[in-house]
């Protein structure tokens, strides 16, 4: 059995690094309605663990090479190393780039801008750690973790140990001190086995995970890249070969002569904020919202609670969030927040749970089969992400005790919008909003129902079509703080689901030799009672991990199985895991 050690990491060096070359001139960007929507979320961030490199390899894991090829991927998200600012209040001089020759859509309060290009940008964080133990000694192996029926305490590994030590943009407050915080910020831990961590940090104005993934992969694919071009005993290559933990930053003038070595970043990104804004109903530069519009986008399944009708009672933490801002209108625009259903001081525990392709095949089968049919047949249009979600809130809603309740239990799911809206499957952002499942629940912990909770869900997601998802953005373009309406809440009727699924965060590999994929891929979420994350697992080929690398691509997202990532009461992380119904799919 997996017995971890407690953790030591140590930071070494940190660097505020910039693209290179540099934007010719500074250059101004309104972000997108949704990214200003997302500014009071908490930092997009993720660390993908790799074992020891091969011994016969270029030196995979050099931090001084690392860097070289994460300057190169920087150059591709220039914007990443500029300076985030939100529009203020009409009564509030803007100390800010003029912005008069954009859409007057953008120049609302609290919408944001970016400027990159600038000599004082901010840049973005690269930091250097050490750990003196081994990655086996913290984290399972892959193979392990497939086989831990009540799943893996990740709460043990403390994985915000290996990010970088830095605050990245927040917009509490839409004041003017935060403007040198940084957007992102990547920091290389390596452990005493040679194993490294990466971990990223994003503001999630800038990026959220699946374009934060977009970066890991076109950083590893440049690092490839790199390690074939390079040649120890090359006066060009000389200095970086070295096993040394720190990663000292050379001469600007060598170091854009080997960029320009490297190949161009892949996959290449796409980073054109108003695409998004285009795909708006109506007249988004009209002064006011169409009536019509926003009835059908209110009638759409989301919360909408409003943090400024929310002060009465809320928790002290949460009094900024809440209060007023001088000069906006007041008036109610939602629910009030029912905090009385928040505990923030419960115990939270962090499990995660593997099952594998076999169970989930189990479990789409039960919740695709048509109520009184058994036929292969009728095998409905439900994904076995929808099965498996459907069934891993039926285990939360029974250990949370609703088995007699009749009252509503509530699934928050994060949609992406990529797809939806036919953007660039590269495209940089966040683009993403919640949509609400809801159901009593004795219903919601009824085995019986799986196959009606997985339909409901297939059908809300299916109520968010490239119309309503115009009218809601529509709503959202007119509001005067787009941060003010909370389409989410985390009580205990409350589950928000967010998912890393078909980001391909397992085919991702820093060497060019071996082509080992990540030994783990962890989510950084906040320590909240409430939030389910959906995870690719490892590939495992009798008792071996491979990877799935570019042009091979005909396994299907859940080839490796699924780990789902659980933040939840520690009490009822217990029920959970010794709920007989947990592994009612295992057998065959």
């Amino acid at each position: 059995m997996f017995t971890s050690t407690p953790l030591t990491v140590q930071h070494l060096s940190t660097q505020r690094i910039h693209p290179l070359p540099r934007p010719a001139r500074p250059t101004t960007t309104p972000l997108s309605i949704i990214d200003a929507k997302v500014a009071q979320f908490g930092p997009a961030a993720g660390v993908w663990f790799f074992s020891a490199a091969a011994a016969n390899s270029p030196p995979s894991f050099s931090p001084k090479l690392l860097l070289l090829s994460f300057r190169k991927a920087l150059s591709a998200y220039p914007q990443w190393a500029g300076r985030v600012y939100a529009v203020p209040h009409p009564s509030i001089e803007s100390p800010h780039p003029n912005t008069q020759h954009f859409p007057p859509h953008t120049r609302r309060p609290r919408r944001l801008f970016v400027t990159y290009g600038a000599e004082s940008d901010p840049g973005v964080m690269f930091s250097t750690a050490s750990c003196p133990q081994s990655l086996a000694d913290i984290v399972p192996s892959p193979v392990a973790r497939t086989e831990m029926r009540k799943g893996w305490d990740a709460a043990e590994l403390d994985v915000e140990k290996f990010l970088p030590e830095m605050e990245v943009w927040f917009s509490e407050g839409f004041g003017d001190g935060n403007i040198d915080q940084l957007g992102m910020g990547a920091c290389i831990t390596r452990f005493a086995c040679g194993g490294i961590a990466i971990g990223m940090k994003m503001a999630h104005c800038l990026a959220d995970a699946a374009a934060m993934t977009g970066f890991v992969k076109g950083w590893a694919d440049v690092h490839c890249d790199l390690l074939m071009k390079y040649d120890a005993k090359s006066d060009l290559w000389k200095g970086f070969a070295g096993g040394e933990d720190k990663a000292e930053a050379a001469e600007e003038p060598l170091i854009e002569k080997l960029l320009g070595l490297l190949k161009d970043v892949n996959p290449a990104p796409v980073f054109d904020p108003l695409l998004l804004n285009a795909t708006v109903a109506g007249d988004i530069d009209a002064s006011e919202a169409d009536p019509v519009i926003l009835a059908h986008a209110r009638e759409l399944p989301q919360h909408r609670y409003d943090w400024w009708a929310s002060g009465g009672d809320c928790p002290e933490s949460m009094q900024a969030a809440c209060a007023v801002s001088p000069g906006f209108d007041a008036r109610r625009m939602g629910d009030s927040i029912p905090w009385n259903e928040w505990d923030f001081d419960v115990e939270v525990a962090h499990r995660v749970l593997h099952f594998s392709e076999k169970e989930l095949e189990n479990i789409w089968r039960a919740a695709s089969v048509v109520a009184g049919e058994k036929d292969i047949k009728a095998l409905s249009r439900i994904s076995r992400h929808d099965a498996l979600l459907a069934f891993v809130w039926m285990l939360v809603n029974r250990a949370r005790g609703f088995s007699h309740d009749a009252g509503l239990v509530h699934l928050n799911m994060t949609l992406g919008l990529r797809a939806r809206l036919a953007l660039p499957e590269y495209f940089v952002g966040s683009p993403l909003l919640l949509a609400r499942v809801s159901s009593p629940g004795k219903e919601a912990c009824n085995a019986e129902q799986l196959a009606t909770t997985a339909k409901q869900m297939r059908d809300t997601l299916g109520a968010f079509d490239r119309h309503a998802l115009g009218a809601i953005l529509h709503d959202t373009m007119f509001q005067e703080s787009p941060q003010r309406v909370w389409n989410g809440f985390l009580g205990v009727r409350d589950v928000i689901v967010t998912s890393w699924a078909r980001l391909g965060t397992y085919e991702i590999s820093f060497e060019r030799r071996s082509g080992k994929g990540p030994w783990l891929v962890q989510p950084v979420m906040p320590a909240v009672d409430g939030i389910i994350e959906i995870m690719e697992a490892p590939f495992i080929v009798e008792g071996k991990q491979e990877v799935q690398t570019e042009g091979t691509g005909t396994r299907p997202w859940y080839a490796g199985g699924v780990d789902v990532d659980l933040n939840f009461d520690k009490v009822v992380v217990e029920k959970l895991v010794n709920d007989e119904m947990l592994r009612r799919f295992s057998a065959s």
